[in-house]
């Protein structure tokens, strides 16, 4: 017979609207990851924008002043992507957040009027009851097929100066600024259905053929994962069962926001 352990509500995904959630419920939740980071929908991605966010929450603004403090963002809002991870790690430890990193949900079903979820990682399987279930994951990996991906892209590191000259081929790649000079991301547009080799390919062959304002720039390195933008705020797919991605928000402090927000069993 294997061991059951009880939670109130299992949190997948340790992005940053599922630390958000994990951070106001408190150390009675369980936060499942799948990879060995945290925030990957941004960080892993290179996902920048050009919009600024003020936090509405009172963590949200402890979030910030701390990330200010580290010189991981500046007052126009430019955030350094790496050193975001570091600072997160530090929140989840210093909020003793209970997350499992490197552990793969295998399946989600009822018993008793409650989530049992059937999780994977080193130790072998392990198995949780919880009254509530929060995926914040991209492709919503407890139920498939939830929402619809809105664009894809393949984001690339660059190094060099740029030039001015415009042509068709700027529509298939935006240019955003990080935090400091060298820290620029190239967002190449791949098709929503390109698996990782198709659009690491499309990269690749836009790179070797490249139009004539980045010429003199240099290929640094690429995203570990698609920068993905979904039509999907929120789904309910069972009563104490939601669906809320996190990389629906443009930015890594407004999804933080947004998961310390919600209202379980409620909507925003």
């Amino acid at each position: 017979m294997h061991q059951i352990e009880q939670v109130s509500t299992v949190i997948i995904g340790a992005s940053f609207l599922g630390l958000g959630l994990a951070s106001r419920l408190g150390p009675d939740v369980l936060v499942i990851e799948p990879s060995n980071g945290v925030g990957n929908e941004f960080i892993r991605s290179f996902r920048l924008s050009d919009r600024k966010y003020t936090p509405v929450t009172a963590s949200g603004v402890e979030l910030l002043r701390e990330l200010i403090l580290r010189n991981v963002t500046d007052e126009e809002g430019r955030l350094h992507l790496p050193g975001m991870m570091p600072v997160m790690i530090q929140h989840i430890t210093g909020q003793k957040l209970h997350v499992r990193m490197q552990t793969q949900v295998v399946e989600v079903h009822l018993r008793d009027g409650k989530f049992e979820v059937v999780c994977y990682d080193a130790s072998g399987f392990r198995y949780f009851v919880a009254d509530r279930l929060v995926d914040t994951t991209s492709q919503c990996v407890t139920r498939n097929g939830q929402g619809c991906v809105k664009t894809k892209s393949l984001n690339m590191m660059l190094l060099g100066t740029f030039g001015t000259h415009h042509s068709e081929e700027s529509s298939a790649y935006t240019i955003y600024q990080g935090r400091f000079p060298n820290e620029t991301v190239l967002k190449f547009a791949v098709d929503p259905m390109d698996d990782w080799i198709t659009a690491r390919s499309k990269l690749f062959d836009f790179w070797l053929n490249r139009p004539e304002p980045l010429r003199h720039c240099s290929f640094v390195t690429h995203a570990d994962e698609f920068d993905i933008e979904l039509d999907t705020m929120q789904a309910s797919i069972q009563p104490g069962w939601d669906w809320l991605p996190s990389a629906y928000y443009a930015n890594p402090l407004e999804a933080y926001d947004q998961g310390y927000n919600f209202e379980i069993g409620g909507r925003r």
